[in-house]
């Protein structure tokens, strides 16, 4: 029983350790730039990096992969995290102080299938703010997707799919 449970422990610390990082930034700003919710809605990007402090990543064009549907009447503006088959995502990073996003109310991460999302609703559609997402995969994401190209294009479909 104790040699079962070294190995258990062993492959667990193994998979969570020898994992492949990815990182997300959904960048989400107003014209006004306030932290609160104002009249007017966030517009979104993404950006890509391979590590949480890449500077600057690479962006993906405005709104590319983000599409607004309504859960239980409610209007969300969901996107898609360009994570599939993460074994794992967290959010790393929120802006300090924020005060019309809160966690599993007006902005939560959620698994749908194999892919992973980022939704958002309320007062914290029309804030300004920056999430960092951290997603660990079991294989290099470049097994996925040759490219930031192909990662830029599974995003246009998404806003198209749901559009």
């Amino acid at each position: 029983m104790a040699q079962w449970y070294s190995i258990t422990v062993a492959a667990l610390f193994l998979a969570l350790c020898l994992a492949h990082p990815q990182y997300r930034q959904l960048v989400c700003k107003t014209p006004d730039g306030k932290l609160r919710g104002g009249p007017d809605r966030a517009r979104c990007h993404m950006v890509i990096k391979d590590a949480e402090d890449e500077q600057p990543g690479r962006p993906a064009k405005e709104g590319e992969g983000c599409f607004t549907e309504t859960i239980n009447g409610v209007a969300h503006e969901t996107c898609d995290l360009v994570c599939p088959k993460a074994h794992t995502v967290f959010l790393a990073h929120i802006d300090q102080g924020h005060r019309s996003c809160f966690n599993f109310y007006t902005y939560k991460l959620e698994k749908r299938q194999q892919d992973w999302y980022l939704w958002r609703n309320g007062k914290c559609l029309n804030s300004t703010v920056e999430f960092t997402i951290g997603c660990k995969f079991d294989e290099p994401f470049s097994t996925q997707f040759k490219n930031d190209n192909e990662v830029f294009a599974r995003l246009a479909k998404a806003r198209a799919r749901k559009a």
